[in-house]
Parts: C-alpha cells; sequence; structure tokens
C-alpha cells in the first residue's frame, strides 16, 4: 500500500500534478542541504539531481501528452463507441466533426484515424474523400504527397501523381525568369519572378534546380551586380527540363514527373496492403476502452 508521499506512478498513467509538485519540494530540499556539504560532495549531488530532473521533465511531457489523448478521446467517447463498421459513413462524418473542432493534436489524431477507418471499411464510395481529408490534416509535405497519391489509385484515376500544376501565366512568366537567366540578365529576371506568383512556383520546383531555389536567386543577385557572372551549364539544362515538364501539365511523362521533383525519393502506393494505405489497422474497427479493438 503506497503511502500518499509516494512519487512512484506507472508509464502507462505517468506522474499526476500533485505527484509533479511532491518531487519539486524535495528537488528544493536537497538543493538546501547541498549548501552544507563540501565542495566534492556537493558536486555529486548536484549532478545526480540533475538527472533526476531531467527524468522528470520526460514524465511530465509524457503525462501531458497522455492526458492530451484522454481528454479528446474522453470529449467524443458516446459517438465514439457508437460507430459500427457496417455504417463506414458514420466515421467520416465523425471524422470532419472531429477535424472542424480539434484543438490538440491528440485530437487531430483521432480525425485522421477516423478518416482512414472509413476510407478502409468502404475504398469504392468513401476512399477517394478519405484520402483528400488525409492530405489535408497531414502531419508533413511527404505524408500529404503519399495521401494524394493514394487517392488518384483509389479513385480510379491510375497510378500517376499528379500533385503540382500551375497556372498558365506563372508558367509564362517563370519560363521569361529562365530565359532572362540564360542571357545573364539577373535583373529582368528578378522582376519576372515577381509577376503572376511566378517566385512560389520556382519554390516548388526548386529541388529540381541544383542548389535549390534561394541559390538559383542568388546566382540572380550575383548577376544583377553586373559581376559578369555566367549561367552554369547544367542549371541550364535542368531549368529547360522543368519548363518542358510544366508546359505538358498533366500530359507529362513520368520521366518529366521525377524532373521536377529531383532528389526526392519516389511514393511507392501499395494498394493491396490497407495498413499501409490508410496508416489505421482496418481489423480494429471497433472504439472499446479508449482505443481501437477488434471485438465488440
Amino acid at each position: 500500500m503506497r503511502d500518499r508521499d509516494s512519487v512512484f506512478f506507472t508509464a502507462k498513467d505517468g506522474p499526476t500534478e500533485t505527484q509533479i509538485a511532491r518531487l519539486t519540494r524535495r528537488a528544493r530540499r536537497l538543493r538546501g542541504f547541498l549548501r552544507c556539504l563540501p565542495t566534492g560532495a556537493a558536486l555529486g549531488l548536484a549532478i545526480l539531481l540533475a538527472s533526476m530532473s531531467g527524468g522528470i521533465a520526460e514524465s511530465a511531457s509524457a503525462a501531458a501528452a497522455a492526458q492530451t489523448a484522454r481528454a479528446s478521446n474522453n470529449r467524443w467517447s458516446d459517438r465514439l463507441e457508437a460507430l459500427d463498421p457496417m455504417r463506414p459513413l458514420d466515421y467520416l462524418v465523425l471524422a470532419e466533426e472531429v477535424a472542424d473542432a480539434a484543438a490538440s493534436e491528440g485530437e487531430r489524431q483521432l480525425a485522421r484515424e477516423l478518416f482512414g477507418l472509413s476510407g478502409a471499411l468502404d475504398p469504392e464510395r468513401l476512399g477517394r474523400s478519405a484520402l483528400l481529408a488525409l492530405a489535408q490534416f497531414a502531419s508533413d509535405p511527404r505524408e500529404r504527397d503519399r495521401a494524394l497519391a493514394a487517392a488518384e489509385i483509389v479513385g480510379g484515376r491510375g497510378g500517376l501523381l499528379r500533385v503540382f500544376r500551375a497556372d498558365p501565366e506563372q508558367i509564362e512568366a517563370l519560363s521569361r525568369a529562365f530565359s532572362f537567366y540564360r542571357r545573364g540578365e539577373g535583373r529582368k529576371a528578378l522582376n519576372v519572378l515577381r509577376q503572376a506568383d511566378a517566385d512560389a512556383v520556382l519554390d516548388e520546383v526548386g529541388r529540381a534546380i541544383p542548389g535549390g531555389a534561394d541559390a538559383f536567386r542568388a546566382a540572380l543577385e550575383a548577376m544583377k551586380g553586373g559581376t559578369g557572372v555566367a549561367p552554369d551549364a547544367e542549371t541550364v539544362r535542368r531549368l529547360l527540363l522543368i519548363e518542358l515538364a510544366l508546359r505538358r501539365g498533366d500530359a507529362r511523362s513520368v520521366s518529366l514527373d521525377v524532373v521536377l521533383r529531383g532528389d526526392e525519393p519516389l511514393i511507392e502506393i501499395n494498394p493491396n496492403d490497407p495498413a499501409a494505405l490508410w496508416q489505421v489497422d482496418p481489423a480494429k474497427p471497433w472504439w472499446r476502452n479508449g482505443r481501437w479493438s477488434a471485438s465488440v
């Protein structure tokens, strides 16, 4: 039986605020005790205290994450427990509500899981909508692109990803900037990039340019200064390929798609692996005791 001053806690629950306060008071008493010790002994205990403080901080962080998850689950627990895999649309509807009201990362993760389950349970009717929602709430750009690529496949549009598109005016402005670069006219190129939001397109395709978009802008600045900086031959070659890929649009080949993506790894989508496709376990569609379960 634990006494009232116990500071032990389980890995599952983490420390409570009261336990953290007790640990903090004990640390203060130890610091006062250090002042009464010889220098060597005080140093040794100080090192021990530092390691204890790190452990407290880690435990407090874990507890905060667990509390966030518990709060999000409690907020939606009744709706979650009423879900039935025979009614996949209910998962999608609840996912949209959770996503709209999400006030924490725990709730955003819950929304992603609900979107994933709705698509996994009824890929034919809900799959594309679920994946587009997953793209919108993705935690990073790579995950967003993966969801968009999967939406192309699940939606019956084939496996060729067409994530990036530019308006004709943007493509024309970027093309003119590339042309001015080839002629060594950095000032004109920089001015054109400010037209039709062409600068944003440059950022999107920057990974395909040697050194990236910022290095390209720096080269234009150097040219603007009249220093006689010559265009780089490899950069010129890459810019021509980028322009061709953008002008081809959705009709561009896979090789030109690769040009736009630069060194970024290709996205692999396996529609026969539901867990990887939907980022959830479709075999656990029931919400029971605060987690997804395989049994009713």
